[in-house]
């Protein structure tokens, strides 16, 4: 049996992981252990599922601005537990074969104790993006000393395509990005959406933005915030991105990964509290067409020129290895 502890920081670590759960269960049965809500995972997951944290990811104000010490509070009283926590996991894995992790790091310190294998599947290390933080507050310095010393647990290290490395020797694994299909004239039916006009997918959990100041906008928007002009599909994310001309988002590492397979241009919003938007933004820039929205032009409606200067350059790369979900299953259970 394997554990597979996911973080709750968003739905893209998720997504993922249940991809390379849908092949590890062709082999052996798999526990989810995370605080992302259960239904995220049916139905296609009906294995057990035990709701737990060991990480607190970035707390956030909306999807672009983290709080960053509400995030330190957090993690430290997550620390202040750790001996019990770690207690608790080396009895509850008793019965396991293998531990993954994405991207929590005591899991692993626990499945070390319990002498069994841990493996880090991840595309950052949360040591890697606290570390900033420390030029303006110390106290993260231990924060990420914790992490660290975790992820060093670790039997295999696992690191997808414009990762950060959170362990020497780690192997680079293709992404887990299968592209949609384009169903366009179905979800306009669906929806009332113009097939006539671009599409864009507004892809933020929350943003303090006013939706009337896109009343303009020559396009239709497809997103899940309670916007009155929102087109809302029953559609899988993944052929709502195949059949839409753009998207709109922050750089976050599953959505970057849904443009590069689905060949879709990416307007994007700088995130400067969060570290991996930094090689997100490189990997943007040379897998994607693209371009960038400052904040005060996203967040008073000026989109229309960056959504067109998105929609008019092209890849400056071809995209790298995808369809990563069975290959990483196997070496997974190999380890």
């Amino acid at each position: 049996m394997i554990a597979f502890y996911i973080t709750a920081h968003g739905y893209g670590h998720a997504g993922r992981s249940l991809e390379v759960i849908d092949e590890l269960q062709k082999f052996e049965p798999v526990t989810i252990v995370t605080e992302v809500p259960e239904e995220f995972f049916q139905p296609r997951f009906q294995g057990p599922y035990r709701r737990r944290a060991f990480d607190c990811g970035l707390i956030q104000k909306d999807s672009v601005r983290g709080d960053v010490p509400a995030t330190l509070r957090k993690i430290q009283a997550i620390m202040a537990r750790s001996e019990e926590l770690l207690a608790q996991e080396r009895e509850f894995l008793s019965h396991f074969s293998r531990v993954v992790v994405d991207s929590p790091s005591l899991p692993l310190e626990a499945a070390r104790a319990a002498g069994i294998p841990g493996v880090a599947l991840t595309s950052f290390g949360w040591d890697y993006i606290y570390r900033p933080f420390a030029q303006q507050d110390p106290a993260w310095n231990a924060v990420c000393q914790w992490f660290q010393e975790g992820y060093q647990q670790a039997s295999l290290a696992l690191q997808y395509p414009f990762s950060a490395p959170i362990k020497e020797n780690a192997e680079t694994v293709p992404l887990v990005a299968r592209p949609g299909r384009n169903r366009r004239q179905e979800i306009a039916e669906e929806t009332g959406a113009d097939p006539g006009k671009p599409w864009a997918v507004v892809w933020f959990h929350d943003l303090e933005l006013d939706p009337k100041c896109l009343g303009t906008l020559p396009y239709e928007l497809f997103t899940r915030m309670n916007w009155p002009q929102a087109r809302l599909s029953g559609a899988s994310f993944s052929d709502i991105v195949a059949s839409a001309d753009v998207v709109v988002t922050k750089p976050g590492f599953g959505i970057v990964s849904d443009c590069i397979a689905n060949d879709k241009p990416i307007v994007y919003v700088p995130r400067d509290d969060f570290a991996e938007a930094y090689l997100l933004e490189d990997a943007i820039q040379r897998y994607t067409a693209w371009s960038r929205i400052e904040p005060a032009a996203l967040y008073s409606g000026h989109w229309l020129p960056s959504l067109e200067q998105a929609r008019q350059r092209r890849p400056a790369q071809p995209p790298p290895a995808q369809n990563g979900a069975a290959q990483i299953a196997q070496r997974i259970l190999r380890c």
